[in-house]
């Protein structure tokens, strides 16, 4: 049975419900089953897909085109532009699995992550989050590696100074994503998986170090830099072997 337009509005408000922890999700599953006539396992899929769009999650099961644009029209309508970057980086990551195991392409869900990010450009708040680091690598992360390493080879190695109080560095938000990228969720120095995710985004927490200090004259590139868990990264600022 073809899945309505309604049943997917329904799966919606019950995945907020699920998402602020009000419900389960086997209740929002028998919740939506009783009012829209959905199967129970079809509101499972999409209520569960919502939830790890909401966090950020790649997910394997597809759900169609109208359910990825209604979440994303009222993920933009009900929580911050952050959350709606999280979104879209969930989805682009879905994208990637589906194409990798050799599935279709899915270009109308293509389109649709292309219309939101377009939108996100002219949002009047954009421009005020894109000047924090951290929205500023989400962003990125919604590119290709591939993207990225072009943006990369052409990029200056020091990074811009400010001067405030003291003098902070306006880093690369691709260098910072691209290193996390390439370490996968492993520390590159104990090589142990990072010791929790984050709670906006459900991402591994990695930070970001430079080998040779910005300070120092170090350059602001993905050769100079390394992901590390808190531990090893306190060890390589605070441990007595580095003093």
């Amino acid at each position: 049975m073809k899945i309505t337009n309604e049943q997917i509005q329904e799966t919606y408000i019950q995945g907020k419900r699920v998402h602020s922890n009000e419900i389960s999700l086997k209740e929002a599953s028998n919740i939506i089953a009783e009012a829209t006539g959905m199967k129970e396992g079809s509101a499972h899929v999409y209520v569960n897909t919502f939830i790890k769009i909401m966090l950020g999650t790649g997910y394997k099961r597809t759900i169609n085109s109208y359910g990825v644009d209604y979440y994303l029209k009222n993920i933009k309508k009900d929580f911050d532009i952050e959350i709606l970057l999280t979104a879209i980086a969930s989805i682009k990551k879905h994208l990637e699995y589906y194409e990798g195991v050799g599935k279709s392409s899915q270009p109308k869900i293509h389109n649709i992550l292309k219309k939101y990010t377009q939108e996100m450009a002219l949002s009047p708040i954009f421009n005020e989050i894109s000047n924090n680091l951290r929205s500023q690598t989400l962003l990125s992360s919604l590119d290709s590696s591939e993207t990225r390493k072009s943006r990369l080879k052409v990029a200056v190695k020091k990074p811009q100074e400010l001067e405030v109080i003291t003098k902070v560095y306006i880093r690369n938000p691709d260098v910072v994503a691209e290193t996390l990228n390439r370490a996968n969720g492993i520390c590159e120095k104990c090589n142990h998986p990072a010791p929790f995710k984050r709670a906006k985004d459900n991402t591994p927490y990695l930070e970001v170090h430079h080998k040779i200090h910005l300070a120092n004259g170090g350059y602001d590139t993905i050769e100079n830099t390394l992901a590390l868990c808190p531990n090893c990264h306190r060890e390589l600022h605070y441990g007595s072997e580095n003093t």
